[in-house]
């Protein structure tokens, strides 16, 4: 480990001077002397001191005179600036140091809350979009003309039709053609034998030394030049081995059953429809049902062995504002049958959506 004494610097805070070495006890410029608020630091171009004077320093921090405040080397026994005895001393540099970090930790007075600043034109610009999103989006009340009405209404018809099912468990009773045969049903995993797996264990090895120099603070105006050094390893493997179990997958057979059985399956969906005025709806076009104005369920025409299934039904009342925007809105039978054509009617609607008919809510 190599050391080397560099003279630092220090300013001074009385009359600004700056870059004052730090073996000069007192400012060339207005003769104050070094004091507890003396810092020392190192600059950029480093000044060595020679090996016959370099022996002298690094042995002590500077004590603080408690009569004048100077900073006076370690060795002396008097005050340089006042004569006053060490004995009296009131610290030295690193204390002071110590004491300034203390005083700078304290909590500090909270910052009074600063008046607001005026709303960003950015700000301004987004609250206006938003606005305008509102408008546009809110819901409207609309003086409305009802121009149509249509309905649909649809039965699905299932069939009675023998199926080919399996089962894991006894087949129903009016099951037909019932055959069972052992299958695999799932697996299990089962020990099979243990072996030997190789891994990879990784372990550090030295590989060098990196060498770094850093910078010890003497407290007496110098800093310590110290050369040091820090291993450096390399990360490498070995192998090692470890015994694992190893397992099969073991099937589980059970009794699986095939058998026919009966079953009612969609068979087709019977509609019918229509606009009380005139066609809307593309089926109506299409002639895939008449166009009645009174809704009907349509004839399912069972056979001997189909039944009905479910039922679905629509209706849907159509409307015209004064600029000519049209509206259409799905609705109860009962709110249906209450309107016709040419029946005027207050809409609340929110863009091309009708929410309420007649103060009726819809959606």
């Amino acid at each position: 480990m190599a050391k080397k004494i560099i003279e630092g610097l220090w300013d001074c805070p009385y009359c600004g001077q700056k870059g004052i070495g730090g073996l000069t006890k007192s400012c060339p410029n207005c003769a104050h002397p070094q004091d507890a608020g003396t810092k020392f630091y190192l600059g950029e171009k480093k000044e060595y001191l020679e090996e016959d004077k370099a022996k002298d320093y690094g042995k002590g921090a500077d004590w603080t005179c408690a009569f004048c405040g100077s900073l006076n080397r370690h060795g002396n026994t008097n005050c340089a600036n006042c004569g006053a005895q060490r004995e009296d001393s009131s610290g030295d540099y690193f204390e002071n140091r110590r004491k300034e970090q203390a005083a700078q930790a304290k909590p500090q007075p909270q910052p009074q809350p600063k008046k607001k600043r005026k709303i960003a034109p950015l700000i301004i610009g987004i609250l206006a979009i938003l606005a305008i999103i509102f408008f546009v989006t809110r819901p409207k009340d609309k003086a409305t003309t009802v121009i149509d009405k249509t309905w649909q209404r649809a039965i699905d018809v299932e069939a009675l039709t023998p199926v080919r099912e399996q089962s894991w468990s006894t087949p129903p009773q009016d099951a037909r053609n019932v055959s069972s045969r052992r299958a695999i049903r799932t697996y299990e995993q089962v020990l099979d034998h243990y072996e030997e797996e190789a891994y990879e264990v990784p372990y550090d090895v030295l590989d060098g030394y990196d060498t770094y120099t850093e910078y010890e603070d003497n407290g007496d105006g110098t800093f310590t030049e110290v050369e040091r050094e820090e291993p450096r390893y390399r990360t490498e493997y070995r192998t090692e081995y470890r015994t694992v179990p190893v397992y099969r997958d073991e099937p589980v057979y059970d009794t699986l059953y095939e058998y026919d059985i009966d079953r009612w399956v969609h068979s087709r969906t019977e509609r019918s429809g229509g606009s009380c005025y005139e066609p809307r709806s593309e089926q109506v076009r299409a002639g895939e049902w008449s166009v009645e104005a009174e809704p009907y369920w349509p004839d399912t025409r069972l056979g001997g062995n189909e039944r009905e299934g479910g039922r679905s039904e629509e209706y849907i009342l159509y409307f015209t504002d004064a600029k000519g925007k049209s509206y259409s809105a799905e609705v109860s039978e009962d709110l249906w049958n209450r309107y016709s054509r040419d029946k005027s009617v207050e809409l609340e609607v929110q863009g091309s959506r009708v929410l309420a008919i007649d103060g009726v809510r819809i959606s």
